[in-house]
């Protein structure tokens, strides 16, 4: 059977893979986020179009 040294030992290569995988799937997650970022700027500032929008459609 096992000793307590090795069980130890397996469980502490689980949790460094983990901790591995964790860590690069945060940078990669994070990394998305800003690449998925707009400035709103860039995209004509569509804030303020659906005010206008509303008068036109709204209005009875």
């Amino acid at each position: 059977m096992f000793t307590f040294a090795a069980f130890c030992y397996m469980l502490s290569l689980v949790l460094c893979a983990s901790l591995i995988f964790f860590a690069i799937w945060h940078i990669t997650a994070f990394d998305e986020l800003q690449a998925d970022f707009k400035v709103p700027i860039d995209q004509g500032n569509p804030l303020h179009a659906e005010p206008a929008g509303c008068m036109l459609f709204c209005s009875s």
